[in-house]
């Protein structure tokens, strides 16, 4: 999960770096936001097992004209396992999500935009096991084993949504995520949050 988080950082800094010449120099070029993430369920694991709870976005403006802004982000999602039952304990999570996106200036306080990445989700439980559904600390014939079970939901996303300016620097910011997991596993994540540009 580190090692994505890190790869993410380091491919929008190398956005950042060769584009700098396409974003006129007095334009604000970042955008960060912080955001709920809400998790709709859907019948299936990823939807029914965790609550979203908290968000981050950030997006580097590689080109912007008067009718589009075309910008790379990095987006981080904070998920919390929900209770199953005792012999399961489903560990917290972080969804990153890499991605490119539009924005379209169709007024000057109301921008829709459309992102298109990748997410990287996995999925952590422990299963706590015990020889005749007992433990004793005294008897090495009935002891408990923990078993830990790791299970890979990465998937293309797709995110609309749109940015409400309240002046030049700070907007409101609510979009739609769906992720076409598997078949039969497609997580829906709605984010509100407040950003701001710089």
């Amino acid at each position: 999960m580190k090692n994505i988080i890190i790869l993410s950082l380091l491919l929008l800094l190398s956005i950042k770096s060769n584009s700098q010449e396409k974003v006129k120099q007095n334009d604000n070029k970042f955008l960060i936001s912080l955001h709920y993430t809400g998790n709709i369920r859907n019948d299936n694991f990823v939807s029914d097992k965790y609550n979203g709870i908290l968000g981050l976005n950030a997006h580097y403006v590689l080109f912007n004209n008067k009718l589009i802004s075309v910008q790379g982000g990095l987006g981080l999602d904070y998920f919390q396992g929900r209770f199953i039952d005792n012999q399961v304990d489903l560990k917290n999570r972080i969804m990153v999500n890499p991605n490119f996106g539009v924005e379209f200036n169709a007024g000057k306080t109301f921008k829709p935009f459309f992102n298109l990445g990748y997410s990287f989700f996995t999925a952590k439980y422990v299963i706590k096991m015990t020889r005749f559904n007992i433990s004793s600390p005294v008897d090495p014939l009935i002891q408990g084993s923990n078993t830990e079970v790791t299970n890979s939901f990465n998937s293309l996303s797709i995110n609309p949504g749109f940015r409400l300016y309240f002046n030049d620097k700070v907007y409101f910011q609510t979009d739609y995520k769906y992720l076409p997991i598997e078949s039969n596993i497609n997580a829906h994540i709605l984010a509100l949050g407040i950003g701001l540009k710089f």
